[in-house]
């Protein structure tokens, strides 16, 4: 008899254990899918990235490099701190932007950069000068070379200085279109080489 009331002590002690092993493991479960990850937070977050942007033919055109990458799966956009913006098509004078933030866009065919922007040109081969361009917000369409702001923005070249509200920029056909209060001062190109002064 002894051994019976032992073994039905054990049995019970048994299903208890499996029982409440059970019970937590359902209400874990159930917790879980009550508190779902939410779809508006950052999916990835990476320290020191480089993202390189190709062509069809695998060439590198630019390259994003940001101290913080934070992906955000709701909309898909792409938020960058301390962005580092390089284009690197071989055809055309290199661009290096910089600003505090850049928000990227439609896969990276748009990027907003925003806080103490800051666009440096560099001279053509054809010996046109550096450009330095400074705003607190710019547009970059990487894939175009296009670059727009509606913010004030200062744009130095050379000896020229110009100060604008407003500014359309095409890095393939080097043109810069100023949209509003215009002033500045510009240095006159030096005449071409083999040209007599008059």
């Amino acid at each position: 008899m002894r051994d019976r009331i032992t073994a039905i002590i054990a049995i019970l002690l048994l299903a208890l254990l499996a029982g409440t092993t059970y019970w937590y493991s359902q209400s874990t479960r159930i917790n879980a899918l009550a508190n779902p990850v939410s779809r508006e937070g950052p999916d990835i977050v990476v320290d020191g990235a480089a993202l390189t942007q190709f062509d069809a033919d695998g060439r590198a055109t630019n390259k994003l490099i940001g101290e913080r990458v934070t992906h955000f799966p709701s909309d898909d956009r792409v938020e960058v701190a301390r962005p580092r913006l390089i284009s690197l098509r071989a055809d055309q004078p290199q661009i290096d932007a910089k600003a505090n933030h850049a928000r990227v866009e439609e896969s990276g065919a748009r990027v907003v950069l925003t806080g103490d922007v800051t666009l440096i040109r560099a001279a053509g081969k054809d010996g046109e000068p550096p450009m330095r361009m400074s705003t607190e917000k710019l547009v970059a369409l990487p894939d175009a070379e296009q670059f727009s702001t509606d913010a004030p923005v200062e744009i130095e070249r050379g000896g020229s200085r110009i100060n604008a509200v407003g500014m359309d920029y095409d890095n393939v056909k080097r043109t810069v279109k100023f949209r509003s209060k215009v002033r500045g001062t510009v240095e006159p190109s030096a005449p071409p080489k083999g040209a007599e002064a008059r």
